[in-house]
């Protein structure tokens, strides 16, 4: 589900290895240039030259690469990483013809929400998802939403119960309306973390902040 650490998870994984943490956003309509890139005007010699993108410098450099929301990238995104995922583990460039073969380093990981109960995700196919290996995020406990709020944005352990609480409670209300899928529309627990970073100091401006 959203805001279950997913790509948290890896960025903080990436960091404690020594690896550069690269992030390319997914939506329905992300061009492929998004990813290998495309021709840009030289502001030198006028001329139009090939600029890689960040999967490419990622790919030559060994960074390690996260793709968010990857089951609402179109069809072609999908198709120009089947060549890099399976045995040949390479990456086609049309525009240069070339074929560019990761660094040892380079890792690939990507993160979605459920198909279905999130609007617009779809279901990717076996065959693709094989490709991976699956990690499934569970919601993260109101003990530890508890903790990581007091210890992250230092707001005392006695108001991150009750920010946690108020979380919970729009969330069983959203439950109860069938209005939109999911139980996640009044609030998630990076609004949580943009509550407590506005560093309230008393229960009356802890209530107004969240208001």
């Amino acid at each position: 589900p959203t805001s279950a650490g997913k790509t948290s998870i890896l960025e903080y994984l990436a960091k404690r290895s020594g690896h550069k943490f690269v992030r390319i956003n997914n939506h329905e309509h992300t061009d492929l240039e998004e990813y290998i890139g495309g021709y840009v005007s030289d502001p030198v010699t006028g001329r139009l030259k090939f600029q890689e993108g960040p999967l490419v410098d990622a790919l030559r450099k060994g960074h390690w690469v996260v793709l968010d929301e990857l089951n609402l990238a179109p069809s072609d995104i999908l198709e120009a990483l089947n060549r890099l995922l399976d045995d040949n583990r390479e990456l086609f460039i049309p525009e240069t013809q070339t074929v560019v073969k990761p660094h040892p380093n380079f890792a690939l990981f990507a993160t979605q929400n459920p198909p279905g109960m999130y609007g617009g995700r779809k279901a990717l196919s076996k065959a693709f998802t094989n490709r991976f290996l699956e990690l499934n995020f569970e919601e993260i406990p109101a003990s530890e939403l508890e903790q990581m709020l007091s210890q992250r944005c230092g707001l005392p352990e006695s108001r991150s119960k009750k920010v946690v609480a108020v979380m919970s409670e729009l969330q069983q209300r959203r439950q109860s309306s069938k209005v939109f899928a999911g139980k996640h529309g009044f609030i998630t627990p990076r609004d949580l973390f943009r509550w407590a970073d506005r560093k309230p100091a008393t229960y009356q401006s802890l209530a107004e902040e969240g208001y």
